[in-house]
This record gives C-alpha cells, structure tokens and sequence, in this order.
C-alpha cells in the first residue's frame, strides 16, 4: 500500500517539526511554535553570504520564536528572522531534517510556506525589489560554510532573484497592504515534485529570504505544510 505522510509545519523554513524526527512516530505535526520556546522541534536559524571579516557596524542578525505583528493574530506566534549587512547578498534562513523515510526512497511531495511581509510595492520598493523569498528540499543538509573568506550557502539556491537547482519555491515579498504598520501573508506552494531521501532516510529542509538589500529586514515565518506520497 502507499503510504501517505503530511506534515504540518511553523517555520521561521525553512523546516519540520516531528516527535524525535521520526515520520513513524507521527504522521501529521504541526510545528507551530505556539509554546514560545526558540529551538522548538530543532528548527535551526542560519545565515549566508557575509564576508568573515563583517563587524557589527556591517553585519546583524537575530532568529527567535516571537509573537506575530500587526495585521496578523497577535496571539500567535511565529518565526521572526531578522538580518542586516551592509554589503548586501545575505541569505536568512531556517533548515530542519526529517528521518524516517525509506533510505534512498522517492517520494511525490507538495510544499506550501506562509510568510509575513509588510515590504510592498509602494511603501517598500527598494526592499521588494532586492529581496526574494527561496526554500528548498534536499537529502544533503543546508549549511553555511567559509569558503575564500566569506560564510556561503552550501546548496545551489542561486542568486538574487533567479533560483538555483536546489530551490524549489522561489517568489516576490511584496505585501499586498500598503500600510507598514501592517503585516500580510504571502504563501508560495507547487505542484508535486519526486523528492529522494538520503541513504539514511533523511530528507533536510530549509526556507529564507536571499537579499541584496543593504539595511535591515524582518520577516516572520508563519507556517510551512509539507505533503509526501511514497512512490
């Protein structure tokens, strides 16, 4: 028989919460980070793309559980990346693994991300027009490394707007409110796309904003829904 796996997920990407990884263990999770607690089912800030020599006159950067602005259920919580650099080219992003696929199996997935934007057209075109929204899936884990002196992204998620072999949803920030005193959500999703887990049976994934802008942005992951239907 096929099986059919959902996992629900509170991002701040990237990206899946479920009891000790395991699919087995529960085939639907909602990672909500409603509980508050930064760290909650091992979602993992990263950040990309600064040089090593960056100070903090160039470079800030703050991930944590936060409750949702304005505009949204104050009530609530999500995944609030802040980032700043003033060279621009900083990738900001959440990773997660999952474990409990078949090793080397393929599975037909669908990926949905919520995100909450104020950056619109109007009131923010400069930030629109330098930032795109990436995540991906992958069997190798996303990380940030030091290569000739700068912390780069390990996975292909291309540059600025233009998405690399590793991205699979890729979009505009732009909100649909004028208003900056007011978050929006914007949700990318696919059409199902054959995914293969590692040889351990681990699939890694990650969401985030790649960003040219050379000032300071803040976004708030709200919610990312994965589907898997093993082939």
């Amino acid at each position: 028989m096929k099986k059919y796996i959902l996992i629900a997920l509170l991002a701040a990407a990237g990206l899946w919460g479920c009891n000790d990884d395991s699919l087995d263990a529960a085939i639907t999770v909602d990672s909500n980070f409603q509980s508050g607690t930064s760290g909650e089912n091992g979602w993992e800030p990263g950040f990309a793309g600064y040089a090593s020599t960056a100070d903090s006159s160039q470079l800030d950067t703050v991930a944590a559980i936060a409750l949702l602005p304005r505009g949204l259920d104050t009530t609530q919580y999500g995944f609030r990346i802040l980032s700043r650099y003033s060279k621009g080219n900083m990738f900001s992003y959440l990773k997660k693994r999952v474990s409990g696929f078949t090793p080397n199996g393929s599975y037909e997935m669908t990926l949905q991300v919520d995100l909450a934007t104020n950056y619109s057209n109007d009131s923010a075109k400069g930030v629109v027009d330098q930032v795109t929204f990436k995540a991906g899936v992958s069997p190798s884990e996303p990380l940030t490394k030091l290569v000739s002196g700068v912390y780069a992204f390990n996975l292909d998620k291309g540059t600025g707007k233009q998405p690399g072999k590793d991205v699979l949803l890729s979009g505009s920030i732009a909100s649909t409110n004028r208003d900056t005193r007011y978050h929006t959500l914007l949700r990318y999703s696919n059409a199902p796309v054959t995914v293969t887990a590692n040889n351990r049976g681990e699939l890694w994934f990650y969401a985030g904003t790649d960003s040219d802008y050379k000032d300071t942005t803040i976004f708030y992951f709200d919610r990312i829904i994965a589907t898997f239907k093993e082939l």
